[in-house]
């Protein structure tokens, strides 16, 4: 296996998994056999210590008596307990001819002394007699039988702890493999999701609880991105048309022209008509790039102080000439103090006030209306015409978005950004366009923030 797919399986999750179980059973299962074999060795060791403190109990009740190893030293040679006499440290019995360690310092009856002998292990306790002061009792057993129980019992302890830890590698990768399947469902459900298939969603009632949350967030995602692939191709299909129109325009023009000689004022008129439909073009290229720019920071931004009432007049003065043909007539109450960058609004309020133009009935009034509160200012531009559909207020701010779906160029439409571009700078603003219509009567209201 190369290195490359080794750092690969180890970032596997179901990898990790299985090596945390198998690690965490090994070690379980290590505890569990050192405890047991310490509590057959401790077993083993309070057998003795209650035979050699049984055995002491009764040599201590019988030693007074006189010869007691005349009359009991056979027992002890015949049994298993071991029994050696020591007087002033100095053995004067022995029931068999087994050597004591030299170091029995041990003046403990509770303290074992365990040595061994060509193979063979013992384990005694020293006592003190009662009624033979400087006289001391060993008792000893032999041990072999236990170490060799103990031996083995380790050695089946270790075999049964090796076969539990693969049999539990074995589960856990079992379990492991079984748990992750709804990971490889989840990766299944997105494989089938493509740019064409971006209506399909996930269902999460068939996940376990925590990856729910995971599923809801990504039809969520899938929602965001269904809603920007549609506003993306509706984009795609805006700008072919808004500049298809103007260029064929142009080509139609011109081709007509080459089609015959033609006086120099014709010339001059196809001229002229094809330099506004060129302006049309360069405008809305303008506008796109000043949107995207908008869109994302790019736009250099100087903050200055901007007196909202001055800046609404001297727009005012501009369309009441371009309202001349409707009659129209504009009022202005109110006066706030903004920083902020002063292009950047009177270009937003001068959108805004070419709207309300446009759509606004003859002989009608177009009232500006400015107010401030202590975080913020707004403008509030009404005027009188055609009621906007309530399904069609929230796509006003969209790209090249216009109610009339029939696209015709005439002096009474535009490409479509301007409200984008309106609501952009007040978002870098800090504030937000809003719009409400009824009963023929619709404002557009401009929240700008007083300190940017």
């Amino acid at each position: 296996m190369t290195t490359k797919n080794k750092t690969s399986s180890m970032h596997s999750i179901a990898t990790r998994l299985i090596l945390s179980y198998f690690s965490a059973s090994l070690l379980v299962l290590c505890v569990l056999s050192a405890t047991t074999l310490y509590a057959v060795r401790y077993h083993f060791a309070q057998q003795d210590y209650s035979i050699l403190q049984a055995s002491f109990s009764t040599i201590n009740k019988l030693q007074s008596e006189d010869n007691f190893i005349l009359k009991f030293g056979e027992f002890f040679e015949a049994s298993e307990i071991k029994l050696w006499l020591l007087a002033d440290e100095r053995l004067i019995y022995s029931s068999q001819k087994i050597p004591l360690p030299m170091q029995l310092e041990v003046n403990n009856s509770d303290t074992f002394i365990e040595w061994s002998i060509e193979g063979t292990h013992y384990r005694a306790l020293k006592f003190t007699l009662d009624d033979r002061p400087g006289v001391y009792a060993v008792l000893g057993v032999s041990t072999n039988a236990h170490h060799v129980f103990i031996r083995n019992f380790a050695n089946v302890l270790l075999l049964t702890t090796i076969i539990a830890s693969i049999i539990s590698g074995v589960l856990g990768w079992l379990i492991v493999r079984r748990e992750l399947s709804p990971l490889r469902r989840l990766e299944q459900h997105i494989k089938a999701i493509t740019p064409q298939k971006l209506d399909l969603r996930i269902p999460n009632q068939h996940f376990p609880q925590e990856l729910i949350p995971l599923v809801i967030g990504f039809n969520d995602m899938l929602d965001r991105l269904e809603g920007d692939f549609e506003r993306l191709s509706e984009f795609s299909s805006d700008i072919a048309h808004e500049l298809r129109t103007p260029v064929g325009n142009m080509m139609t023009q011109t081709q007509v022209a080459l089609s015959k000689p033609r006086s120099n004022e014709e010339y001059q008129d196809i001229l002229v008509s094809n330099v506004e439909e060129l302006n049309r073009i360069t405008k809305t290229i303008t506008d796109m790039l000043y949107l995207a720019k908008s869109e994302h920071n790019l736009l250099l931004k100087t903050n200055e102080p901007v007196a909202l009432s001055n800046m609404v007049e001297e727009l005012i003065e501009f369309y009441e000439m371009a309202g001349d043909d409707k009659a129209l007539t504009f009022s202005q109450s109110g006066d706030a103090e903004i920083v902020a960058d002063k292009s950047m609004v009177k270009r937003a309020l001068s959108n805004l006030l070419s709207n309300a133009v446009r759509h606004s009935r003859s002989n009608s009034n177009i009232d500006v209306a400015i107010t401030q509160t202590q975080t913020s200012s707004e403008i509030a531009i009404t005027n009188h015409g055609d009621t906007i559909a309530a399904e069609s207020i929230p796509m006003l701010f969209e790209r090249f978005y216009r109610a009339d779906k029939s696209r015709q160029h005439n002096s009474s439409s535009g490409a479509g950004l301007g409200l984008p571009i309106t609501c952009s700078i007040a978002k870098m603003h800090h504030g937000d366009v809003c719009v409400e219509s009824s009963d023929g009567v619709t404002t557009f209201t401009l929240k700008l923030a007083n300190k940017s």
